[in-house]
């Protein structure tokens, strides 16, 4: 009560200024504090909330990703098998559809894939295996009852017997080449074949019809000193992106 009375009555306003006056920079220092610690805290308040926007975004976008995946797959797959069907409308031969399940080595001088279907379906060795293009792209080489094994065109132990669209029809055999494409060795040196000319099945394997194509010549070998010539195949067909195939039924 008496400070009271004395602030109000301003008796004691010089010690107040003096007071006042002493511990402003006390004060000044305490409020500088406070304020820093509170923009601290802030900053790290919004730095916790942007890191949780953050990961909230990241984690839908992950989901975006995954179901753009998803889709893209599916439409990918769509387009093999509407092409599959443009393909088979148009042909009188029997196919039968079939899922690429797995690779069957990662050898690449003995690569092959594996089929969903197998001998339960009719299918056996030697029988053609067609691209939604109707390109040539392996045979079977294993039957089972549920599953058959597939060598690629360009393994070197898938040979194709085949032959040249040019003037002479020139035959001989195709053979993959370490997995990357596919070689025709033993071609006549008067053989008048040249880049861009298209290598089809001959039609001399039982199960192989000709005219199914293997590929497109992209490099000649020719010596002059020697009895035969050598052709590069490449594949017409991206080997990589076989997902479902159609195996050619007698």
């Amino acid at each position: 009560m008496l400070l009271i009375f004395l602030h109000f009555s301003k008796l004691i306003l010089p010690l107040e200024s003096f007071l006042l006056k002493s511990l402003s920079p006390v004060m000044n220092g305490m409020y500088l504090t406070s304020s820093k610690i509170k923009t601290s805290y802030d900053k790290q308040a919004d730095k916790r909330d942007l890191s949780a926007i953050v990961e909230q975004q990241n984690t839908r976008m992950n989901q975006l990703i995954a179901e753009n995946s998803r889709l893209k797959s599916l439409e990918d797959e769509n387009r093999t098998l509407r092409n599959y069907l443009k393909f088979l409308s148009t042909k009188e031969k029997k196919y039968l559809m079939a899922n690429v399940i797995s690779s069957g080595s990662i050898d690449l001088n003995s690569q092959s894939v594996l089929l969903d279907k197998g001998t339960k379906d009719g299918l056996y060795s030697g029988l053609a295996i067609l691209s939604s293009e109707g390109n040539i792209v392996g045979k079977i080489i294993n039957a089972k009852e549920n599953i058959s094994e597939v060598c690629i065109i360009n393994a070197s132990r898938c040979q194709l017997a085949a032959a040249i669209q040019n003037k002479e029809k020139t035959v001989g055999i195709a053979q993959g080449d370490l997995g990357l494409t596919i070689k025709m060795e033993f071609i006549p040196q008067n053989a008048d074949i040249k880049v861009g000319d298209i290598i089809i099945s001959s039609g001399l394997e039982k199960s192989i019809p000709r005219g199914l194509v293997i590929g497109q010549i992209s490099h000649i070998k020719k010596e002059s000193n020697e009895l035969w010539q050598a052709a590069r195949i490449e594949p017409l067909t991206n080997l990589e992106d076989l997902v479902v195939v159609s195996v050619l039924l007698p």
